[in-house]
């Protein structure tokens, strides 16, 4: 097994939880983990560290178990919003090799309630590269729907998103400029 970093096999089980919704963890057949499989454990000790982790994880209450027994778990309320901020902090927008010619217009407009929110967003936007066009406009040449569909959904602000998809727009010599293309 590769060396992790303190808190990377946390971070594994609970992505691998978000995107499979459960996962095996038979702890009195060792054999029967499914969670060994995305950490190739050459030894015990690797294998006592993957069981720790997910034990650390379950006594924080970021993941339970399935029908309140057994080697199923699932992820909390708790665990999957943890699990979502892993997921964003390690976001990228992949940049095409070939410029389609398309600017994607992100606008939002969350309500005041959701102050906390509209601030985070604005912050992943920014950070997934998109540059602040106005106040609550982004804009990027590069495809973003996933991402941003991901963030809103991350925020519980989905609905208060919009992507719009340009041929012009104003200013673009220095958009160009600035994205390299």
């Amino acid at each position: 097994m590769k060396k992790y970093e303190k808190g990377e096999i946390v971070d594994i089980v609970l992505r691998t939880l978000l995107l499979v919704g459960f996962i095996a963890f038979a702890v009195a057949a060792p054999n029967a983990v499914q969670i060994f499989k995305y950490f190739d454990p050459k030894n015990t000790q690797d294998r006592a560290r993957i069981k720790k982790s997910v034990w650390r994880l379950e006594k924080s209450g970021y993941i339970k178990r399935k029908d309140g027994k057994g080697g199923l778990f699932m992820l909390t309320e708790k665990g999957r919003e943890k699990a979502m901020r892993y997921a964003l902090a390690q976001m990228k927008i992949v940049e095409q090799k070939k410029w389609d010619k398309k600017w994607r217009i992100v606008m939002f407009d969350v309500p005041e309630k959701k102050k906390q929110a509209r601030r985070a967003i604005n912050f992943s936007l920014k950070k997934l590269g998109l540059i602040q066009y106005q106040k609550s406009v982004f804009i990027t040449p590069f495809q973003c729907d996933k991402e941003i569909d991901f963030v809103g959904e991350c925020f519980g602000v989905r609905d208060n998103i919009s992507i719009i998809t340009a041929t012009e727009v104003e200013k673009a010599v220095a958009l160009k400029k600035v994205f390299n293309i």
